[in-house]
């Protein structure tokens, strides 16, 4: 099917990096697949141009929602090194991939085994510019895989201390003024407080961490009681 690229109303829409795509009236975002013919977790592909793109689901991507949701800055472009945290089993990643292009580097980390095991096989190894890594987030020291500092890293993990792991993560790892996308899962990190008060406490962990707070999007109707917050480095 051809489709044909076309200017979105939304406020991500003059970002670098992003595609928009008309299908049939609607504005859908997408990525050039870096893997042509090769689809992650059953995306529609679909033609521009005689370029490949992959429609990007933001109800299977929390990154593509914050998007859509009106994320002001999406820093992602080709030769990018991300470090990302949670990857599981790489549907934003191989996204992300696909913007970072062959200059690019994803380190992409996973805990759980069985999850790891299906990233690795449907994702990395078929993309050469993401190298996995099974570990624990907790254990940075840990991740002798990582070979260069990253210009940004995303954490997407459910965890109860999950920013302070972001920051461990951001102190071993992240450059100078580097960027922080750290997805904030109210309930993971509390199920009784609104998440509203869990998102700026949440914040304020990351301002006493050396952070400056650039945006926090909230993601609902996509994701419920989650936000991403976007955040630069800026340590003593």
């Amino acid at each position: 099917m051809e489709v044909r690229r076309t200017r979105s109303n939304t406020r991500a829409a003059s970002l670098p990096g992003l595609t928009w795509l008309d299908l049939k009236g609607q504005t859908r975002l997408g990525t050039q697949n870096l893997v042509r013919g090769s689809r992650v977790y059953g995306e529609r592909i679909v033609f521009s141009s005689g370029r490949e793109y992959r429609i990007w689901d933001p109800y299977r991507s929390k990154l593509a929602a914050g998007i859509l949701k009106g994320l002001k800055i999406v820093p992602f472009e080709e030769g990018t090194t991300i470090l990302y945290l949670g990857v599981s089993t790489g549907t934003t990643a191989s996204h992300l991939s696909d913007i970072i292009g062959k200059t690019g580097v994803l380190f992409g980390v996973e805990m759980a085994p069985r999850v790891g095991r299906e990233f690795i096989e449907n994702v990395a190894v078929k993309r050469s510019n993401i190298i996995p890594i099974i570990a624990d987030a907790k254990r940075p020291e840990l991740y002798n895989a990582v070979f260069k500092n990253a210009d940004i890293i995303y954490c997407d993990i459910a965890q109860p201390d999950q920013t302070r792991i972001a920051i461990r993560n951001c102190e071993r790892f992240l450059q100078k003024n580097g960027y922080l996308m750290l997805i904030v899962k109210a309930r993971s990190i509390d199920s009784v407080k609104a998440p509203k008060v869990v998102f700026r406490e949440e914040v304020t962990k990351l301002e006493s961490g050396g952070f400056k707070i650039i945006q926090k999007v909230e993601l609902d109707p996509y994701d419920r009681d989650h936000a991403l917050v976007l955040s630069k480095y800026q340590p003593d």
